[in-house]
């Protein structure tokens, strides 16, 4: 269905954008690479986790969304329109919670019964991801803070492109988790691959808010292996989750990641205001998701 594919185009150019800062702000800020070359990165990134692995995802689509298309489209578009208002007054909706609950909010609204199982795994994974991103990245940086490092040289180059490694492998997981979950909604025919690809490059370079304060600067002022840790946490537990066939939110599993990171150093001040909040805004997005779709079907 053409609606389905042009909406499903549009949240992708919304969900590139939005991430890209959180995927290359860490090297961009640094001076590590300038923005052109770090964006750039990052669209390849997307495309690449897409088209890679996107198709693990269609198993998640089977089970949440197995109606016909019509029905499809009231949850695509009730997941956009929840989406970009909260784009645009930057307050952090999950997609992916969001359409999964617009998904459940359709089968309630049309009296199918959901697979329970399924569903039953996709919301422990959602309570669990940030409990293990926060105990991983706590203890990671505990043991990196304790290390002694020989030649310190050699320690600073690697500290240098430890940041872009794990810039490149978010936005891939990234691809093949959020932006393969709308692929395989819209079709896994080439002409829409193509076009997903390109909502992803256009989102990175045109959608991208830049480098913003984020979460992360909020909470405490992260050091580069903070900011390696705190992402590469984040990026194996999506990935894992893509494995699974699980939609898992990225900025779920990073807030917390970058939250286990602050707790790591006992002696600094961590400001859980912005963390507090992103929790309320995980909780709502799917019953948002849920009651827009039930409503609107």
């Amino acid at each position: 269905m053409l609606a389905i594919l042009i909406f499903s185009f549009l949240l992708v150019i919304l969900v590139a954008g939005n991430n890209s800062s959180a995927v290359s702000g860490t090297i961009i800020g640094s001076k590590m690479m300038n923005k052109s070359l770090a964006l750039a990165i990052t669209a390849v990134g997307y495309i690449a986790g897409y088209l890679l692995e996107g198709r693990f995802l269609q198993h998640a689509v089977n089970e949440l969304l197995p109606f016909e298309p019509e029905y499809v489209l009231y949850a695509i578009i009730a997941s956009f329109v929840i989406f970009t208002i909260a784009f645009f007054v930057k307050v952090p909706i999950s997609l992916t919670m969001a359409l999964v609950g617009s998904a459940i909010g359709l089968s309630l609204k049309l009296g199918y019964s959901s697979d329970a199982r399924f569903l039953t795994e996709v919301i422990i994974a959602w309570i669990a991801a940030p409990l293990i991103s926060v105990g991983s990245s706590y203890v990671f940086n505990d043991r990196l803070s304790k290390m002694r490092h020989g030649d310190i040289w050699r320690y600073a180059s690697a500290i240098k492109v430890m940041p872009i490694v794990t810039a490149i492998f978010t936005a891939f997981t990234l691809g093949a988790n959020t932006i393969g979950f709308l692929g395989d909604i819209s079709g896994t025919a080439v002409f829409n691959e193509i076009l997903i690809s390109i909502g992803s490059v256009i989102g990175t370079f045109f959608f991208s808010s830049g480098i913003m304060k984020s979460v992360s600067q909020n909470m405490y002022m992260m050091k580069y292996t903070n900011a390696f840790s705190s992402q590469l946490i984040s990026a194996l537990v999506v990935e894992v989750s893509t494995l699974f066939s699980i939609p898992m939110s990225n900025t779920q599993t990073l807030t917390s990641a970058v939250l286990g990171a602050g707790l790591s150093y006992r002696a600094k001040a961590i400001y859980l205001k912005p963390f507090l909040y992103i929790v309320i805004m995980w909780i709502l997005s799917p019953l948002i998701g849920m009651a827009f779709t039930y409503a609107l079907a």
